[in-house]
């Protein structure tokens, strides 16, 4: 009986340890989990402090698994930093989790459910008491990551906003069809017109938002923006929503440039708002410059640079889209039209996109006194002649054949060869040549899938190469034009009028 109450005891002693141990075993079982509303992207969450969880408070504070041990070493004992961060504001909030981020253990990182873009929420889960750090991962830019906040306690499941959403940009290029894609094609000298493409972020918690187009074009295109009258904004792509220019900036560098537009201002005007989308347009030139194809194109590079952080001045740069130029060159061969493979020399010619036009007189050297409609030109003194810009020094519009390259073309232009003197012994030609230059590019537009050239509306030849025929001898009109009909004319009136004389002879005689 002695031995058995001394084991009820000891038994009594035990279950009681037990009983104590076991909120202490369940405790270390609980895990928690963060909900993020409205995500842009993935999470990761890595724990900062750890301890004993009392009610709602971490006793006996640890650095949490997501510290490196460098950063444990370096950043000193957790308990002190932790209670020298006790009751202090955003600011210290924030310079702490600056600090801390240069040394977190991404073997630790625990990370969000997958995400469905445009889903409400997105969860991490599995997450034991501690003070953790979350941030977006598809949002750092250069060691600048997209917090949800600075230091979220968790010893309960909790619930949190991003600090702002992530803006986007697109780039596109009017192509002479009149539609926007990523890739163009122009004659030298040409206005090309380009647009970003950018959305409007939820500024609702910041103070100040820096939301700037950067944009760059190569050297054979020109910038035309030099002021802020020179970029056009429109709200959701409508005229009447058109953004005074009070409302951005742009500052000119060169051939390249930035608009920085004042996204709260116009948030709180009413002019614009979250999930709106702002068109901004602006202009280029192709110039003396551009890369023919097939030795390149041109290319127009933008990014948008936005502010990632209400409770700092860090910032997130959108990926540089590129958007290309075209322009191309062709061949002009004057050759017999009797043997094809003999090439003349000392031919003149013009150039332009009008059919029918009146030259005027041509003098002896092929110098027409009308230059209304041509195209003016640079003669490289080489065999080649390139489209001039406006304003181009010694440009010139006749160009002397042979065996010559004409650079600087557009794509889907119908262009007009006028012959303004035929090579000595041979009959100029009286009609201009019509030659088209049609291009197929790769779907990002860096590359031409091929391109082709056709002459008179005859079928498209790879060469890009034109043969212009003349004739030798004395040319006679005939279909299409009064031809001979105008010698049997002659001839039959004067055999009707030797007919009437003979009669009328007849008749003096018989009287």
């Amino acid at each position: 009986m002695k031995h058995m109450k001394r084991f009820m005891a000891l038994f009594a002693a035990l279950a009681l340890m037990l009983a104590m141990a076991a909120p202490a075993f369940a405790a270390g079982a609980v895990t928690y989990t963060i909900t993020i509303q409205n995500p842009v992207g993935k999470y990761e969450a890595y724990q900062i402090f750890k301890g004993r969880l009392d009610g709602d408070t971490l006793s006996d504070v640890e650095w949490g698994s997501g510290i490196t041990e460098t950063g444990k070493t370096t950043m000193g004992d957790a308990a002190t930093k932790a209670k020298a961060l006790d009751g202090k504001g955003a600011a210290d909030a924030q310079a702490f989790a600056k600090e801390v981020s240069a040394y977190l253990n991404t073997a630790s990182a625990v990370a969000s459910a997958d995400y469905t873009a445009g889903a409400s929420s997105t969860t991490i889960s599995g997450l034991e008491a501690g003070y953790y750090l979350v941030k977006n991962t598809d949002n750092s830019v250069e060691g600048d990551n997209f917090y949800t906040d600075f230091i979220i306690q968790v010893v309960k499941d909790q619930t949190v906003q991003p600090k702002g959403d992530k803006p986007t940009l697109e780039k596109q290029i009017k192509h002479n069809d009149g539609t926007w894609d990523v890739v163009g094609d122009n004659q030298i000298g040409d206005i090309v017109k380009f647009r970003t493409i950018t959305s409007v972020p939820d500024t609702s918690r910041y103070t100040t938002y820096d939301y700037t187009i950067s944009d760059e074009m190569s050297a054979g295109l020109t910038s035309n923006v030099k002021s802020s009258t020179d970029v056009v904004i429109k709200v959701n792509d409508e005229d009447s929503k058109t953004l005074d220019t009070s409302y951005y900036t742009v500052t000119p560098n060169g051939n390249k440039f930035e608009v920085k537009v004042d996204i709260i201002r116009a948030v709180r005007d009413n002019l614009m708002a979250k999930g709106d989308t702002l068109y901004t347009y602006y202009a280029g030139t192709l110039n003396n410059n551009a890369l023919v194809y097939n030795d390149g194109k041109q290319d127009n590079k933008a990014k948008l640079t936005y502010s990632n952080n209400p409770n700092s001045d860090s910032h997130g740069e959108t990926a540089e889209k590129i958007v290309y130029d075209w322009t191309f060159k062709m061949t002009v061969k004057k050759v017999n039209g009797a043997d094809t493979a003999q090439e003349l020399t000392g031919a003149k010619f013009v150039l332009s996109t009008k059919a029918g036009l009146d030259l005027g007189t041509i003098d002896d050297d092929g110098v027409p006194t009308n230059e209304t409609d041509l195209i003016s030109l640079k003669d490289n003194a080489d065999g080649t002649y390139t489209i001039a810009e406006n304003g181009t020094s010694g440009a010139t519009y006749v160009m002397t054949a042979g065996n010559i390259v004409i650079k600087g073309l557009d794509d889907a232009k119908e262009y007009y060869l006028y012959e303004t003197k035929a090579p000595t012994h041979f009959n100029r030609l009286t009609d201009p040549v019509k030659v088209k230059i049609s291009a197929n590019y790769e779907s990002d537009g860096s590359a031409v899938d091929n391109v082709t050239i056709s002459v008179d509306g005859g079928s498209a030849d790879s060469s890009m190469t034109v043969l212009v025929k003349n004739n030798a001898g004395t040319t006679l009109p005939t279909t299409g034009g009064i031809g001979t009909t105008i010698f049997y004319l002659i001839g039959g009136g004067l055999m009707v009028a030797a007919a009437v004389l003979l009669i009328a002879k007849k008749r003096m005689e018989n009287k």
